[in-house]
């Protein structure tokens, strides 16, 4: 096989097709008259995919959205050669991590320790690359403490959690996954993440299905939308949430999420609170020029401009501002009290928030703006986490999210 190119595609799906047939009963009333049902069985053809065709590159981290039942797990299984496609092809290049039905190898009766080399042999690989990561697998799941208990014992966290755990761990060139980053607490959550990345970085391609809008638009480049088992939307990930949202308010084929799916502007609703006697009308990112920017480097000038209207004559208010990771990990959290800030704010105008250098090593971020009333207990406006912008790094190794002013000094 030859070697595969950077700008190669690692998932070719070329008008691909998943047929089912669903067993029902069909009731008749039998000759006589009698009041007794014949039940006969039938079976009806039911298309979970159809007309599938995307390629998805080395490196990417690609989105699947839909409603229930639309086809996305059924994708994943596909790709993952749990399902053979009905018509059409599906050819995936390298090692696949599927991050779906997570744990369905384990032998309950089984140790954590000893399903971590079951489940390494189930994915074909050597027992000496599995005794390499087995403490690298131990450490990552934090279930150390228990590595030594049969999993029919682990609750329900724990299981996914040691799952997840053996399967990143062995270098794959294609990662499928599930919604399995709701497992776990914040911190093991990000350092999933995290790893995702790392993958993305190494040239993996990542397919990721998700009903978190917020987490498809910060990582992915494209997505897909499905609906009723075909391609309603493939493009850019904005694209797709867009379209996505316009199909919940036509209700086309989602009455399963038209409940629990929310158009944007409720899902901004959530992100949003206060009673907007002081309304923040919106935020953007500039350079020391004061030039629109959502992409830094490490140390730039960097400003926030935070525009507002009070409706309250002569209101006191408290303006604040929040720096997350796109893991809704918080890195800090400065508000005006810090500093000389007059005591009554204008009618309307523009609160600035300047970082003369900013550290922030390379990655995604959100950020947060707010303002409240001088005891912090009243909220005028808070708009969480609904911002973005970009650091690119300078070339160095950086570890972390943050640079710390310090030395390194040797005594003798």
């Amino acid at each position: 096989m030859r070697a595969v190119r950077m700008e190669d595609a690692l998932i070719r799906i070329s008008a691909a097709g998943i047929k089912y047939f669903l067993n029902y009963e069909d009731r008749l009333a039998p000759l006589g008259g009698l009041r007794s049902l014949l039940l006969r069985k039938k079976r009806k053809a039911f298309w979970a995919l159809q007309d599938i065709n995307l390629e998805i590159q080395r490196g990417e981290i690609f989105g699947v959205i839909g409603s229930n039942a639309a086809g996305k797990s059924t994708l994943l299984k596909a790709i993952a050669g749990i399902i053979p496609a009905t018509e059409g092809e599906i050819s995936v290049a390298g090692n696949i991590a599927p991050l779906i039905e997570l744990g369905a190898a384990f032998n309950p009766e089984l140790t954590g320790a000893e399903n971590i080399y079951l489940s390494g042999s189930i994915f074909r690989i050597p027992r000496r690359v599995i005794r390499e990561n087995l403490e690298k697998i131990v450490d990552f799941s934090g279930l150390r403490r228990f590595i030594h208990t049969p999993v029919k014992n682990y609750s329900s966290g724990m299981f996914i959690r040691l799952a997840f755990s053996i399967v990143i761990f062995f270098q794959p060139d294609v990662v499928l996954i599930d919604e399995v980053f709701s497992v776990g607490d914040a911190v093991f959550q990000q350092r999933s993440f995290e790893k995702m990345l790392f993958f993305k970085e190494k040239g993996a391609a990542i397919v990721l299905v998700s009903h978190d809008l917020n987490l498809i638009s910060q990582i992915c480049s494209r997505a897909l939308v499905l609906s009723k088992g075909k391609m309603s939307f493939l493009g850019p990930a904005e694209g797709a949430i867009n379209h996505y949202l316009q199909l919940i308010k036509s209700r086309e084929g989602l009455e399963e999420d038209a409940q629990r799916a929310k158009p944007r502007a409720a899902a901004e609703d959530s992100r949003r609170w206060g009673n907007r006697m002081i309304e923040i009308l919106g935020v953007n990112f500039v350079d020391e020029q004061g030039n629109p920017k959502t992409v830094f480097r490490t140390g730039d000038h960097f400003e926030a401009r935070i525009s507002y209207v009070s409706h309250l004559a002569g209101a006191k208010a408290v303006f604040g501002a929040a720096f997350s990771t796109v893991y809704k990990m918080l890195i800090y959290g400065p508000n005006t009290l810090e500093s000389e800030f007059p005591d009554a704010v204008p009618d309307q105008g523009t609160v600035r928030l300047i970082i003369p250098s900013l550290p922030l090593f390379q990655g995604d971020y959100l950020f947060s703006a707010s303002v409240y009333d001088p005891s912090l207990t009243v909220a005028y406006d808070h708009h969480e986490m609904m911002y973005f912008f970009r650091v690119t790094g300078r070339g160095k190794p950086d570890f972390g999210c943050v640079r710390i002013d310090s030395r390194w000094e040797l005594h003798q």
